[in-house]
């Protein structure tokens, strides 16, 4: 199955960038298209809203939803963030403090072994919901909190 996952980058985007422990504040987006674990393509995006709060930062995650991701990973996400990708249908997954290779390669592991797909956007299978600054985020069950 080919997904398409943006990942929130630290500095200017890339598979050696860092992932952003913010959604709202990376520079810029790395958008890579995947299949079968495989990375077929990369695309950086630089975030024009970057580090703004309220309204106005829901607009980097409508511009992805746009794009046709079906899922986002950074370290956190507001609850402007929260509400676009929810209601598109596109899974959130928290990581942060790696390279985004690493992540993007954690995601696929976890798409390939305990995703399912629903429609557009996925569903972790081994993952629950819980509130958190507003917004919604995931964590794995078992082996207590991260």
């Amino acid at each position: 199955m080919q997904m398409r996952i943006a990942v929130a980058s630290v500095r200017s985007g890339g598979l050696d960038d860092i992932v952003s422990p913010v959604f709202g504040a990376s520079p810029s987006f790395t958008l890579v298209d995947a299949e079968n674990q495989e990375i077929l393509a990369v695309e950086i995006v630089i975030n024009p809203t970057s580090c703004v709060l309220g309204a106005a930062a829901d607009r980097s995650a409508r511009d992805l939803a746009d794009r046709g991701v079906d899922a986002v990973i950074a370290g956190e996400f507001g609850p402007e963030e929260v509400k676009v990708f929810s209601s598109a249908g596109i899974g959130m997954y928290r990581l942060q403090s790696m390279p985004v290779r690493d992540a993007v390669r954690q995601f696929l592991n976890l798409a390939a072994d305990t995703v399912r797909a629903v429609g557009r956007g996925i569903v972790p299978t081994g993952y629950v919901t819980r509130t958190y600054g507003g917004g919604l985020g995931r964590r794995r069950t078992g082996g207590g909190p991260r």
